[in-house]
C-alpha cells in the first residue's frame, strides 16, 4: 500500500486547532494535545470548536474558478498566486511551500470528528444513548467534510468511471501512527459518505441548540445533495422532502425577504460610511442556515481582485434585490469612480462570510431541480416561487417545458449564489449532465482601460484540483490528478 506522508496538525487543548509542519504521518498530534477529552461532556463540547465552523479562512479558490468571475489585470496582479492560477485555470495552484486552505482546514476537522466518533463510547459519564447520539453526529458531520474534499480532489461523479477514478484517502482513525493510507476511488468515497449518514440518521435529533451542530433535517438534506451530485434525482428528492418535514423548531429556519430587509428602514440597511449593509447576520446565526459552515471571502467589501462578470450580472431582473449586493465602484476608489468595463461588478455585501453548510436557499433550489428532473414541473415552480418571492417583486415564472425549467433553475442558482463559489461545484456536476455537458466555460481578463486582454477556456481536467504540491512532495508515489 502507498505510504502517505501528509501535513501534520497540532491539536492544543480541547478547542484549538492549528497547522504545523510536514511530517511522516497523515495526521500527527503534538504530545501536548494528546489528552483531549475524558468525559462525555468533553466530547460534546468539541462540537463547539470554532474550527469546525469554518472551511478555512483561505479556502475560497473555488470562487475565483467559477465562470461567474472576471478580473482586471492590474487588480488581479496583487492577488495571492493561487488565486491568479485558479482564475487562469492552471494545473498547479500551490507551490511546495504553500498550504492549501481547502485541504488543511478540512483534514484537521476530520481528525477531531474521528476522535469523537471513535472514543465517545468509552468516555466517562453519560448514557449509552447519549454516546450513540454524539458518535452519530460526528459521523454525519464528517460526511459533510468528505463531500467537500471529494468535490475538490475527486473527478465529478460519473457512474461509469467512479469505481476507478481516484478519489481521496478515507480516514476513520484519529491515530498518528497509521502510515498506510491509500487514495480511495470516487465511488468508495461516495459510498463512505452515504453509509456515514444513513447509519446516523436514526439517531440524530430534530433539534439542537446551535446551527453549527447537525440536525436530522440537515443530515437528510446532505444525503439528498450527495445523491443530486451523483445524478440520482429521485433518491435525492426523497431526502429533500424528508428534510423539509423535519426542520428544527429549536431555532428558526427560513428565507430572508429581501423585499423587506433591504428597503429603507429594513432590517438590513446600507451604511455609506462603511460601504456595506449592516444587520446581515453571519452564517452561524443566520435564519437561512440549517447547518452552519462558512468560509471567509477576500472578494467582499473592498477587494477588486475577483469580480462578477457581465454575463452573470445580466441574469438579474430589473427588481432583483440580490443585485444590490454588487457595485460598479472599485473598493477604496474615489467617489464617482467605476470599473472601465460596463456591467462588471464588485461584491460588497451582505457579509464576507459565505455560508457553505446546508442553507435554505440551496435546499429549495436543489429540491426544485430534482422535481423538474423527475417531471414534477408544478411542484418545482412552487419551490422556485417560494425563493424568488423573497428576492424580487417579479417572482412569478411561467415555464411548462421540463428542460427549459431545469435551465432556468440553474440560472437561478447563478443569481442566488453569484460570486460565492457555488458555481464551481455546479460546473463540476453539470459537466456529466447531457443538458450541460457541452458547455464551454471561459474567463475574461481585462486590461486597465477595460479592453479584453486575454481569455481562458476551462479544460475538463481543471474541474478537479490536483492535490497540493506540498502533499505530493512527501508522497511521490501517490496517484495524482491530471
Amino acid at each position: 500500500m502507498t505510504r502517505i506522508k501528509f501535513i501534520s496538525y497540532t491539536i492544543i487543548g480541547v478547542l484549538n486547532l492549528s497547522l504545523s509542519s510536514c511530517s511522516d504521518s497523515f495526521l500527527e498530534v503534538d504530545p501536548k494535545g494528546r489528552i483531549l477529552a475524558k468525559e462525555v461532556v468533553d466530547y460534546r463540547n468539541l462540537f463547539y470548536n470554532n474550527n469546525l465552523l469554518s472551511n478555512g479562512s483561505s479556502a475560497e479558490v473555488q470562487i475565483a474558478m467559477g465562470d461567474d468571475a472576471t478580473a482586471f489585470s492590474d487588480y488581479l496582479a496583487s492577488a495571492q498566486e493561487y488565486t491568479q492560477r485558479g482564475f487562469r485555470w492552471e494545473q498547479e495552484l500551490y507551490t511546495e511551500e504553500q498550504d492549501a486552505g481547502e485541504f488543511t482546514s478540512l483534514m484537521a476537522q476530520v481528525y477531531v470528528l474521528n476522535k469523537i466518533a471513535n472514543e465517545v463510547g468509552d468516555a466517562e459519564g453519560g448514557t449509552v444513548a447519549e454516546k450513540q447520539l454524539i458518535a452519530a453526529e460526528a459521523r454525519a458531520t464528517r460526511a459533510w467534510h468528505y463531500f467537500m474534499l471529494i468535490n475538490y480532489y475527486g473527478k465529478p461523479y460519473d457512474v461509469n468511471t467512479a469505481s476507478t477514478d481516484p478519489g481521496f484517502p478515507i480516514v476513520t482513525e484519529a491515530d498518528v501512527a497509521i502510515e498506510n493510507y491509500t487514495r480511495a476511488s470516487v465511488q468508495q468515497v461516495y459510498d463512505f459518505m452515504i453509509n456515514d449518514i444513513t447509519e446516523s440518521i436514526p439517531l440524530l435529533p430534530q433539534n439542537t441548540d446551535v446551527r453549527t451542530r447537525i440536525t436530522l433535517a440537515a443530515a437528510e438534506a446532505l444525503l439528498g445533495k450527495i445523491y443530486l451530485f451523483m445524478g440520482k434525482y429521485e433518491e435525492a428528492l426523497v431526502q429533500f422532502n424528508l428534510s423539509f418535514s423535519h426542520l428544527p423548531t429549536s431555532f428558526e429556519v427560513g428565507l430572508f425577504n429581501y423585499n423587506e430587509t433591504l428597503t429603507s428602514g429594513g432590517a438590513w440597511y446600507y451604511a455609506p460610511t462603511i460601504n456595506s449593509y449592516t444587520g446581515a447576520p453571519l452564517p452561524w446565526r443566520s435564519l437561512e442556515s440549517l447547518f452552519a459552515r462558512q468560509i471567509q471571502s477576500q472578494w467582499v467589501n473592498v477587494s477588486n481582485e475577483i469580480l462578477l462578470n457581465p454575463e452573470t450580472y445580466a441574469l438579474f431582473g430589473s427588481d432583483d434585490k440580490r443585485a444590490l449586493f454588487f457595485t460598479r465602484k472599485p473598493g477604496l476608489a474615489a467617489a464617482g469612480t467605476v470599473f472601465p468595463t460596463p456591467n462588471v461588478y464588485r461584491k460588497y455585501a451582505p457579509s464576507s462570510s459565505v455560508a457553505y453548510g446546508i442553507t435554505m436557499p440551496d435546499l429549495y433550489l436543489m429540491r426544485a431541480e430534482c422535481e423538474a428532473r423527475v417531471g414534477s414541473v408544478d411542484r418545482a415552480l412552487v419551490d422556485l416561487h417560494t425563493l424568488r418571492s423573497k428576492r424580487t417583486s417579479e417572482a412569478q415564472i411561467f415555464i411548462n417545458d421540463r428542460t427549459q425549467l431545469i435551465r432556468f433553475i440553474i440560472d437561478e442558482r447563478r443569481r442566488e449564489f453569484a460570486l460565492q463559489g457555488f458555481r464551481w461545484f455546479d460546473m463540476r456536476r453539470l459537466s456529466k449532465d447531457p443538458l450541460f455537458a457541452n458547455t464551454v466555460y471561459t474567463h475574461v481578463l481585462y486590461n486597465s482601460t477595460g479592453e479584453v486582454q486575454e481569455r481562458f477556456t476551462l479544460s475538463p481536467a481543471r474541474l478537479t484540483l490536483r492535490l497540493p504540491a506540498k502533499v505530493r512532495l512527501y508522497n511521490p508515489d501517490m496517484p495524482e490528478n491530471p
